[in-house]
């Protein structure tokens, strides 16, 4: 194969990235923008032992299910892979995405996996977002970088993903950089101050936030800036610095400081208020976070005086939402801000029965074994990278009846339905949720029973 540089080639799968698959002398080659069922020409840019990559050159024969993207910059920037496909064909293919991977990875068979829940307007949901920079001091531009790649698509104020007053404040955002001529942060020649700049709002308060992620350093226009960003775009109630000296792929720093404004948005969901700072995890997509928690609700199956236990609690949203139909609800989260968050937002809604602990949950939860808790249910949404060795042990060790799983990646969710699998907890049935439209994402809620 690494003699051809144009094939002709058949598409018929979608990877769980968006990539459409075809294969050719036993060979699987990944192509994005390509779709099952379409006949494309497809130039070999990479190969390696078992698959190749190739760029498409042409549709010979497209899909019925292909559509004209709504974004202009969608084949060029790596925010969306999958604006080429009608969305009821999304979620088709993200429901079979998930049955696939739990079969493949976990072995887990044989259970319903429901139809994805999707949105009635699947545009601008997004309630938080990174840009990236590019440019020099006085010339700067906020975007996206594209695939594989450290090259920027410019998209302030024009992301189709996120929410409109964000995208206006984005706009304001880059205007005022290039006033007070801000120095973005180069890599290659490790000198400027700003390297990325996330946006966040309270969908239900209109409340935003702005955070300047820079290296450590004085910066003398912050003032200023500040005070000129909160002048000119009314609904900006926080503006903060966030020093961050890890490496590029670390979005965030630990440490904030407060530019002007508060500290933290508020917004609510499900009928609590929540406060949310800087480091806080919070759903970006509060539309679809509260019918995935209206699903967690229904799995968790409460009668009113169970123990439940959040791990990966976050700012509290799960447990807080959940309090109301439980005995006792104990939160477990790494983040310290988060956990201020949560703490704070249970004074604010008046729960009384929710608790919330710093520190890994790896540590926390067999330690709460150790202490003889018998809690009905436990709550997991890790990470991506799913649940550690030492949390599923616990959970078998204080043999909870119930658990419910919420997962971001349907590869680390088989991983660790199998692995509970394996013990003797049987995945009852598992409901995916379209929680970012346009991409290759899903979301999804798994009940898990012992016995």
């Amino acid at each position: 194969m690494s003699q051809i540089k144009v094939i002709e080639l058949e598409i018929n799968n979608l990877a769980s990235n968006g990539d459409g698959v075809g294969r050719w002398e036993g060979m699987a080659v990944f192509v994005p923008g390509t779709l099952p069922g379409e006949t494309v020409k497809a130039r070999i840019i990479k190969v390696k032992k078992s698959f190749a990559i190739g760029e498409l050159e042409e549709v010979l024969y497209p899909a019925q299910a292909r559509i004209d993207p709504d974004c202009r910059d969608f084949e060029t920037c790596g925010g969306c892979q999958l604006q080429h496909l009608d969305y009821e064909s999304q979620l088709k293919h993200k429901r079979q995405n998930v049955k696939e991977t739990l079969s493949r990875i976990g072995k887990v068979t044989d259970i319903p996996i429901h139809r994805v829940i999707g949105m009635e307007n699947p545009w601008n949901y997004r309630n938080k977002v990174y840009f990236q920079l590019a440019g020099e001091r006085g010339n700067i531009l906020l975007g996206f970088f594209a695939p594989g790649s450290h090259r920027l698509v410019s998209a302030a104020g024009s992301c189709r993903l996120v929410n409109k007053s964000l995208n206006e404040a984005a706009g304001v955002l880059q205007k005022l950089l290039n006033k007070h001529r801000v120095a973005p942060y180069h890599w290659g020649k490790r000198r400027g101050l700003l390297r990325n700049v996330m946006l966040r709002i309270g969908e239900a308060t209109g409340e935003i936030m702005v955070v300047f992620v820079t290296v450590p350093g004085k910066w003398p226009e912050a003032e200023d800036l500040s005070r000129d960003l909160i002048s000119l775009h009314p609904r900006i109630v926080s503006v903060i610095r966030n020093i961050n000296t890890g490496p590029r792929k670390v979005v965030l720093g630990e440490k904030n400081n407060v530019l002007m404004g508060r500290e933290y948005i508020t917004d609510k969901l499900k009928g609590l208020a929540f406060r949310l700072s800087a480091n806080s995890f919070y759903q970006v997509n509060l539309t679809q976070a509260q019918r995935l928690y209206d699903v967690t609700r229904d799995y968790a199956g409460l009668i009113g005086g169970e123990t439940v236990v959040d791990a990966y609690s976050g700012t509290g949203t799960i447990a807080l939402y959940l309090a109301g139909s439980a005995g006792r609800v104990i939160g477990l989260e790494s983040v310290p801000g988060a956990v201020s968050d949560a703490r704070e937002n249970a004074k604010l809604n008046g729960v009384n029965n929710a608790e919330f602990k710093t520190g890994a949950v790896e540590n926390l939860l067999p330690n709460l074994a150790k202490e003889g808790l018998n809690p009905g249910v436990v709550i997991l949404d890790p990470p991506r990278a799913g649940c550690e060795e030492e949390v599923l042990s616990a959970i078998v060790g204080m043999q909870v009846p119930r658990v419910v799983y919420v997962s971001c990646n349907p590869a680390t969710l088989a991983r660790d339905l199998g692995r509970f699998q394996m013990r003797g907890y049987w995945t009852r049935e598992v409901q995916p949720v379209d929680m970012f439209p346009w991409t290759g994402h899903v979301e999804c809620a798994a009940l898990i029973e012992r016995g």
